[in-house]
């Protein structure tokens, strides 16, 4: 499956598919994905989720904000200010309100690095699942976003003063798994994609996770 030469072709080429998805179609790939993030390891030793609340077509996060939230999971959401993003604490999908373009936002209480903040370095390994979204992805996990540069930026500021943002990262007091969440209709065999732009450690869909060319429980043919 090709969706264009550039990335803005790419991106509305895939916005449009996933678009016209159907509301039943929606809701079975939603149950779908959330079932296996649910019984991922990244998702049950993580004490802490990034979850972007999700708009429009997305996949929908709601559900699964929820379920974090059961689970006993410590449970974020951003809020745009500016060209900076940050994310907040919350403890329902209620506390999410319309804000930056429509989309749901949460009310600033303690933000992520606050509450990072709190931890003491060498104090055990604080494992952090973020769910990403975005437009289009690729078999090897390029992305391109929605052309803001949000989460590209604010990965590039977890990972500051480290050589990465990756598990593992002996510098970092915790280790962080990025999943994307996306409909098998928004994955391409290759999308345009520059050095600075951030690739997720996975992508889940309804059809089953990516992990670079590494394809779980899929059948793929794009």
């Amino acid at each position: 499956m090709s969706f264009g030469d550039d990335k803005r072709t790419a991106r509305k080429r895939a916005l449009a598919r996933r678009d016209s998805l159907s509301a039943k179609e929606r809701a079975a790939y939603d149950a779908a994905i959330e079932e296996t993030v649910a019984v991922m390891s990244g998702y049950r030793e993580a004490e802490v989720i990034l979850a972007y609340a999700s708009y429009r077509s997305e996949v929908s996060t709601r559900g699964l904000i929820g379920r974090a939230l059961r689970d006993g999971k410590t449970v974020f959401a951003p809020k745009v200010a500016g060209d900076e993003m940050e994310f907040w604490r919350i403890a329902s999908p209620a506390d999410l309100q319309e804000g930056y373009r429509g989309i749901p936002e949460p009310a600033q209480s303690v933000s992520f690095a606050e509450w990072t903040g709190r931890w003491e370095d060498g104090a055990g390994a604080r494992s952090v699942m973020m769910w990403m979204p975005g437009a289009v992805f690729d078999m090897e996990r390029h992305r391109i976003g929605y052309g803001g540069g949000f989460y590209d930026r604010y990965l590039a500021k977890l990972a500051a003063g480290t050589d990465s943002a990756r598990p593992g990262d002996a510098a970092l007091s915790y280790s962080l798994i990025v999943a994307a969440l996306a409909y098998g209709c928004q994955i391409a065999k290759e999308i345009p994609h520059e050095a600075h732009d951030r690739k997720p450690d996975l992508i889940v869909t309804e059809r089953g996770v990516i992990e670079g060319r590494k394809e779980r429980n899929g059948a793929w043919n794009i």
